[in-house]
């Protein structure tokens, strides 16, 4: 991940997440606030983008690219060399460790 997206998405304090019909075609950063006080920001490709690209998801001091997978519903990403999988719908999701499908983060709602 690029410093700039790190420093922007911790780094702001505030909530960066936006309403759905404000995003549009631009790249954005949405802070989540998870079940146990967990704390995760995902940098979101523009919705045009959504299917093929990847996003970027920060997270316990590290951050990591999961790719678009396919979804029942909602928005999943997945990457097998970090053993996790974002599965997000509306305005929440859950992270998961992905070979066992064990939720690491759930109740995940935006700011």
């Amino acid at each position: 991940m690029k410093r700039g997206f790190l420093a922007l998405a911790v780094g702001a304090g505030a909530s960066l997440g936006v309403q759905a019909a404000e995003r549009g075609d631009a790249p954005f950063v949405v802070s989540y606030r998870c079940d146990g006080g967990r704390h995760l920001v995902v940098g979101y490709p523009a919705y045009r983008d959504a299917a093929k690209a990847r996003i970027r998801l920060s997270w316990e001091g590290r951050t990591v690219e999961l790719a678009p997978a396919r979804a029942g519903s909602g928005a999943r990403y997945v990457s097998a060399s970090a053993d996790l999988e974002w599965w997000s719908k509306g305005n929440g999701g859950t992270l998961y460790q992905l070979h066992d499908h064990r939720p690491l983060a759930d109740g995940c709602v935006e700011l």
